[in-house]
């Protein structure tokens, strides 16, 4: 009898044996979303605070993550020549939670005066390792999900481990303040939530060891240079690295400053802060499974198109929060960025991965996605360098625009004033992303995907759909049911409309799927 080893790949899978992997790949992504939430966020520079780190050291901190992404290009390397994905999830997975153990102990064990530096060293090594992991995981998963249903599953895992994300933040953002109390030291309750963190991740990074892999397909290129600069060769793919590269820049830079903005800005606390963030969460839970079925039935191209500019509304909206300081619109008004924030995060979460997957060739898919990775982690780790140096240079200026009516112009002392816009500070930064996301949504319409349909007469039925629920003659009851449901008749009538163009053009836009 011959005895497999659980790391070694297989040629074929069953579908039985699919399903089994796809169940643990649930669990796995719960435990890993789990894990960064905790470690991330808000969660982050309160440690380091809480050890004594200044503000360089914070903001190095909080550059790590995406700084991290460029390890992308040395795993490409590793996985290709080793070729055994799951092995080097575990090993590198593993690695990296037990470095973030050790952060956590560092205020209980560390000597005094060097707290900073090796919290600094095990988070390094932290986000080192689950980059490489990360990069072996992403190719195994791309060879193991079907096709038709990747973004359907992806987005099912996603809503899971949102709505524990969701949970979680909200519990640990109330439970700090107790384990302050308890522990008589903030630092120790920091130290707490990142062991809770480790605990999680190590729970994912040992599920990977029920994932069956499949073999590894032979790639063509026997050059490693070649194979790496493959996806920059690749006129298609390098649209996608460069609209990749553009949009992490624009969600990085802005999302920087958002909490920073409700905190200075608003004068918001942080515990209204973790309740209008659990808006957008609850709205992504939602939206991630609308978002998978489009992307399924149509292109992730499609959904990317929707979400894109909605995200863009979101960044202009910002400044009106303030005009120039908190009016009765206030919090309305964030509930409502949150708002389409939770719609719009959903999607390109969802499809921006998605699409990377899915355009990035079986045979050299590692190269392709380990790509895609490190150019959204340069632009990522530059981002909230160059919003920080906007935000300094604008601190002290400002452009307003009043809206003055005067009744009588001989009477000036009776004119009806009022603010119209204020951009100050951080508004000049909103301002700014909302620019290079706008190149961005540029960039993304060049892109090729099959199946995308024409954005005008998806966005005629959308608003068609919209507008028969407000003033629909059915009443107020059913008005709001369908308000509350996303027009899936309205897309397969655009499958329709779209159909009559003529044969040819259908099956350059729709595809081949003869339900659509």
């Amino acid at each position: 009898m011959v005895c497999v080893k659980w790391y070694e790949p297989t040629d074929s899978l069953s579908d039985e044996e699919v399903e089994k992997g796809l169940k643990v790949f649930s669990w796995e992504s719960l435990s890993s979303h789990s894990m960064t939430l905790l470690v991330t966020g808000a969660f982050l520079p309160g440690m380091a605070l809480a050890i004594g780190a200044g503000n360089f050291m914070i903001g190095l901190l909080a550059s790590f993550a995406p700084i991290a992404q460029m390890a992308q290009i040395p795993a490409i390397f590793v996985v290709e020549k080793v070729q055994l994905r799951k092995l080097l999830t575990v090993v590198f997975g593993i690695g990296s939670r037990l470095c973030l153990v050790a952060a956590a102990l560092v205020p209980f064990c560390a000597p005094e005066g060097s707290e900073v530096f090796l919290f600094t060293l095990f988070m390094i090594l932290f986000f080192l390792g689950g980059s490489f992991a990360g990069c072996s995981m992403a190719s195994l998963i791309k060879d193991l999900l079907p096709e038709n249903r990747r973004g359907s599953i992806i987005a099912s895992r996603l809503s899971l481990a949102t709505a524990m994300g969701a949970v979680l933040s909200i519990s640990a953002g109330y439970g700090l303040k107790g384990l302050t109390s308890l522990l008589d030291s903030e630092s120790s309750a920091y130290s707490v939530i990142f062991l809770v963190a480790a605990c999680f991740g190590l729970v994912g990074s040992c599920a990977v060891i029920w994932i069956p892999e499949p073999r590894m397909p032979k790639r063509e290129e026997k050059n490693w240079l070649r194979t790496l600069i493959a996806p920059v060769r690749d006129p298609n793919f390098r649209k996608l690295l460069i609209f990749s590269a553009s949009w992490s820049f624009t969600v990085i830079m802005s999302c920087a400053f958002f909490v920073v903005y409700m905190l200075e800005r608003i004068g918001i606390p942080m515990s209204t802060i973790i309740l209008i963030a659990v808006v957008s969460q609850v709205t992504n839970i939602y939206f991630f499974r609308v978002w998978g079925r489009i992307a399924d039935r149509f292109s992730n191209k499609s959904v990317l198109a929707v979400t894109v500019p909605l995200f863009i509304v979101l960044l202009l909206l910002w400044p009106f929060t303030t005009l120039p300081e908190r009016h009765n619109f206030t919090i309305p008004l964030l509930l409502l960025i949150h708002l389409i924030g939770g719609i719009s995060t959903a999607g390109f979460n969802l499809c921006a991965a998605n699409i990377a997957l899915k355009l990035a060739p079986p045979g050299n898919a590692t190269a392709y996605l380990g790509a895609n990775a490190f150019c959204a982690g340069a632009s990522a780790a530059i981002a909230p360098i160059v919003g920080g140096m906007i935000a300094s240079y604008f601190a002290l200026k400002e452009v307003s625009l009043d809206f003055l009516f005067r009744a009588n112009i001989e009477i000036p002392e009776e004119a009806f004033s009022m603010p119209a816009l204020s951009f100050r500070g951080i508004d000049f930064v909103f301002f700014a992303a909302a620019i290079t996301g706008l190149y961005a949504w540029h960039r993304l319409s060049l892109i090729q995907e099959e199946g995308t349909v024409e954005e005008s007469a998806v966005r005629d039925e959308v608003f068609s759909s919209v507008r028969n629920s407000i003033f629909g003659t059915a009443g107020l009851s059913m008005g709001l049911r369908r308000m509350t449901a996303f027009p899936y008749e309205m897309l397969r009538r655009t499958g329709r409309g779209v159909r009559k163009v003529g044969k040819k053009r259908v099956k350059k836009e729709i595809g081949a799927d003869p339900e659509v």
